[in-house]
């Protein structure tokens, strides 16, 4: 009887963990872009929930919703990691005259619960894909989810009570609904940070500026005449 009962338990441990949902993905775009201008995007990682990384790193951006990779399937975030500069260095002004910023951070963990918001907010439209912004304004950064349901081409009314904690929230242009996963501000500095992409960038740039200075102070051979030939 003994042996019964713990057989029996055992079945039920094994029904119910054979039972548990599913952990929380989302199928997303990637997106990097600025709603002041241009920047330039060395480093951007999110790491998940479940340990997962992924990069949102784009290189020079401007304007939003900015550059798109197709992404994959992931998890909610859960830490950003970044760096990146104001301006395009190779187009704006000198790399050490431009304001220089990184981050560390990590993402609270509502994050999941606002995705989830996202997902089931409209009546009509259902799109089983989204898309995750990473989006860099001098030293602020945010990190938007968004279903991309634009109105002005199709039916983006809200379900009733589907946003009871008021997380759905206007796009920068206005064109569609985000969810703001993150949103905070990295360290800034009037020079590149040391072990950095733009700190080495920056090392090659007055190398190449030595090098065309000692070449311009190299003296010039001298050339000698050959004498003319008798006619």
């Amino acid at each position: 009887m003994i042996k019964l009962r713990a057989f029996l338990l055992l079945l039920l441990s094994v029904a119910i963990l054979g039972c548990e949902p599913e952990p929380y993905t989302a199928e997303v775009g990637f997106t990097n872009g600025s709603s002041t201008g241009r920047h330039s995007v060395y480093k951007m990682t999110i790491t998940t929930v479940s340990g997962g990384k992924a990069n949102f790193a784009m290189g020079g951006v401007s304007g939003y919703p900015g550059a798109h990779s197709s992404g994959g399937r992931i998890d909610a975030p859960a830490y950003i990691e970044g760096e990146w500069e104001e301006g395009w260095g190779f187009a704006d002004d000198d790399i050490s005259s431009t304001p220089h910023h990184r981050i560390s951070a990590p993402i609270p963990d509502n994050a999941e619960a606002k995705m989830k918001t996202m997902d089931n907010y409209y009546q009509h439209f259902d799109r089983d894909y989204g898309s995750i912004q990473v989006i860099v304004d001098g030293p602020r950064v945010r990190v938007f989810y968004t279903k991309n349901c634009f109105g002005i081409v199709t039916d983006c009314i809200p379900k009733k009570g589907a946003d009871p904690s008021g997380w759905v929230k206007n796009s920068p242009r206005d064109l569609t609904d985000v969810v703001v996963l993150f949103d905070g501000k990295g360290e800034s500095s009037s020079t590149p940070f040391p072990n950095t992409f733009f700190a080495d960038l920056e090392k090659r740039k007055e190398v190449s500026f030595l090098n065309r200075e000692r070449f311009q102070l190299m003296p010039l051979a001298k050339v000698t005449q050959a004498p003319e030939r008798c006619q």
